[in-house]
């Protein structure tokens, strides 16, 4: 099982910072210089602002060909749309919750294998208990033509 990208050290932070800027600053549409600026340096779980955001295509639009070609999905469409580009203060706390459930389903997705501990731990305790039967029966004889 592949583990997404929320599973890396740190991505959760590096996406909510991310959505905030993109999100609440006047311009829709920033450069990797400008975040490194308004965040104070690259993100902890990639190499850059821009990579983050090509691995969350559910959040974030990269345009390779503009110097100014990073920008949140939503805000994207809006200003296509000739709306305003400004999002709802509950549009993003949206946003911002969705990160949030992505990031927790993927690491309990990538955990899989903890609900397999109680399983384990009773057949261990089964082959200890049925060996140490046997050991006892064996030691007492029990088992003697």
């Amino acid at each position: 099982m592949n583990a997404g990208p929320y599973t890396k050290h740190g991505r959760l932070a590096d996406v909510l910072a991310l959505i905030q800027v993109l999100a609440l600053d006047f311009h829709p549409k920033r450069t990797e210089k400008g975040m490194r600026e308004s965040l104070q340096g690259p993100p902890t779980s990639a190499s850059g602002w821009f990579d983050l955001a090509r691995e969350h295509r559910e959040m974030f639009r990269v345009d390779p060909n503009s110097e100014f070609g990073l920008s949140l999905v939503a805000r994207f469409v809006n200003a296509e749309e000739g709306k305003s580009s400004k999002l709802e203060p509950e549009f993003v706390s949206a946003l911002l919750q969705t990160a949030i459930t992505m990031h927790d389903r993927q690491i309990q997705a990538n955990e899989w294998w903890k609900s397999l501990i109680p399983l384990w731990s009773a057949l261990v305790g089964a082959i200890v208990a049925s060996a140490t039967t046997l050991i006892a029966l064996w030691l007492n004889g029990w088992c003697k033509p």
